[in-house]
C-alpha cells in the first residue's frame, strides 16, 4: 500500500551576525565583477513542474507534478505499463495546454488504443507524432520539435508558460543510419552480413550515439522549458545474486549507461497486481494495478532506496476503460488518512460507504472526485514550484 504521507521538516537560516554581514557585504562587491556568473540562487532555481492527473506521482516526485527542463528513463518488463503510463503524461501535459510529441520507433501504436485512453485530446492539435527511419531523424525532429516551441513563446504566438513533452519509444528501437545502410548493403547473413558479422557492435554503437544525443540533450531540454521520456528496455542483470532479485534489483537497463547516468528520475513501470471485482481468486479482473518505483531522482527526495507510486487501469468492467483516477485518488487519501477507514467502512466529509467499490462508485456518479483530490492535494505542498509562476531561464 501507500506509505502514510510525512510532514517534511523546513529549516530557516539564522540571521548573521553584525561582524559576517560586513563580511558578506565586501564579498559582494567581488561578486559583482564576476561577469559571467550570476547568483547561484538565480541559476540553480527550482524544478519546475507540469500537475498531472496521477496524483500519486506529483506526490512521488515532490514538486507537484512531472519535471520539465529535464530527461527521464522509464524501463521495466514489457506489456506492463511503460507506454501507457507514457501517454497518461503526455495526455496531462495536453490537458494543461502544452504540447505532446511521440516518437513511435516500435511502430506498433494503434490510434484507436489512443482513442480509449486519451479520448477527444488523441485529436489535439498539440498532439503530433513520429515513426523515425532512424537514429539521426529522430535526433534532428526532437530538436526541431522543442527549438520551434521555445521560439514561438519568445514570439508570443503561445502563452508565455507553454512547455512540451516528448516521448520515445522506445530507444532500443532507434537504429543508427549507418546500420540501416549496412542492413541495405550487406543483408543479414554472410561474411559481412549486418546480424552475425558485425561482432556485437550494434549494440555498443546505440549505447554511444545514446550518449552523444545526450551531451546536447540535456541542455537543450533546460533551454527549451521542454522534458524527455526515453522509454527502454530491461534484461536480467548477470551480476546480481538472490539478494538483489528479492530487493527488486535483478534488472539491467538497455540502451547504455548514459540513460542512467544523466537522467534526472530513473522510474522502474511494473504490474503490481491485477485488480479484480471482489476478493476471490476466480473474481472477474476488472483492471491493473501499476507500480511506479523512482531508483533515481535528482528533483527531491526518496523515502529510503526508492519511492513508491500506483497507477490504476480499467479493462471497461466497471469503470470506462482507460485510467482510473478515482482509485488513485481514493488510495492515496485513505493513507492520508484524509478517508478514516475502520474495517470495510470508509468515510469522509459525511459520507459512509461499506468497502472501497461503493465508495468508487459513489466517487464517479456523484462528481466528488475532484473535491476529494483537491483535498489530498492540498495535504502536501510540493517543494517545486508550478510551471507558470517561475521565468524563464537566461538564454545560453
Amino acid at each position: 500500500m501507500v506509505k502514510r504521507m510525512a510532514k517534511r521538516v523546513v529549516t530557516k537560516a539564522a540571521p548573521a551576525p553584525e561582524e559576517t554581514r560586513d563580511r558578506l557585504t565586501r564579498m559582494q562587491v567581488v561578486a559583482n565583477r564576476f561577469n559571467a556568473w550570476r547568483p547561484a540562487a538565480a541559476v540553480l532555481t527550482r524544478v519546475r513542474a507540469v500537475p498531472t492527473r496521477f496524483v500519486q506521482i506529483d506526490h512521488a516526485t515532490r514538486v507537484g507534478g512531472w519535471p520539465i527542463e529535464r530527461f527521464t528513463t522509464l524501463h521495466g518488463p514489457s506489456n506492463h505499463g511503460k507506454t501507457l503510463l507514457a501517454h497518461g503524461l503526455g495526455l496531462s501535459f495536453l490537458e494543461q495546454g502544452h504540447f505532446y510529441a511521440f516518437v513511435d520507433a516500435e511502430f506498433t501504436t494503434p490510434e484507436d488504443w489512443l482513442a480509449t485512453l486519451m479520448g477527444q485530446h488523441v485529436t489535439h492539435p498539440g498532439f503530433v507524432a513520429l515513426r523515425p527511419k532512424t537514429f539521426e531523424e529522430t535526433v534532428d525532429a526532437v530538436r526541431q520539435f522543442v527549438e520551434q516551441i521555445a521560439e514561438a513563446r519568445e514570439k508570443g504566438e503561445v502563452d508565455p508558460d507553454t512547455s512540451a513533452i516528448v516521448v520515445v519509444d522506445s530507444m532500443t528501437k532507434l537504429v543508427p543510419d549507418r546500420l540501416m545502410k549496412r542492413i541495405a548493403k550487406d543483408g543479414a547473413v554472410g561474411k559481412r552480413g549486418s546480424v552475425d558479422g558485425y561482432g556485437g557492435r550494434g549494440g555498443q554503437l546505440r549505447a554511444a550515439l545514446n550518449k552523444q544525443w545526450l551531451d546536447e540533450l540535456v541542455p537543450l531540454l533546460y533551454h527549451t522549458r521542454s522534458s524527455l521520456v526515453a522509454i527502454t528496455r530491461e534484461g536480467d542483470d548477470p551480476d546480481a545474486d538472490d539478494f538483489d532479485r528479492m530487493k527488486d534489483k535483478g534488472w539491467k537497463i538497455q540502451g547504455g549507461k548514459a540513460l542512467t547516468y544523466d537522467a534526472s528520475l530513473v522510474v522502474r513501470v511494473s504490474r503490481d497486481s491485477w485488480l479484480r471485482e471482489s476478493s476471490e481468486k476466480e473474481a472477474r479482473v476488472v483492471g491493473e494495478r501499476h507500480r511506479l518505483r523512482i531508483w533515481k531522482t535528482k528533483i527531491g527526495g526518496k523515502d529510503g532506496e526508492h519511492t513508491d507510486a500506483f497507477v490504476h487501469t480499467s479493462n471497461g468492467v466497471l469503470s470506462p476503460e482507460g485510467f482510473d483516477r478515482a482509485r488513485d485518488v481514493l488510495e492515496l487519501a485513505i493513507a492520508a488518512g484524509v478517508v478514516e477507514q475502520a474495517g470495510a467502512w470508509l468515510r469522509w466529509n459525511g459520507n459512509r460507504w461499506n468497502g472501497e467499490a461503493k465508495a468508487l462508485a459513489k466517487l464517479r456518479d456523484r462528481g466528488l472526485l475532484a473535491d476529494l483530490e483537491r483535498e489530498v492535494r492540498a495535504l502536501d505542498v510540493p517543494k517545486g514550484t508550478p510551471h507558470e509562476e517561475v521565468p524563464s531561464p537566461a538564454p545560453a
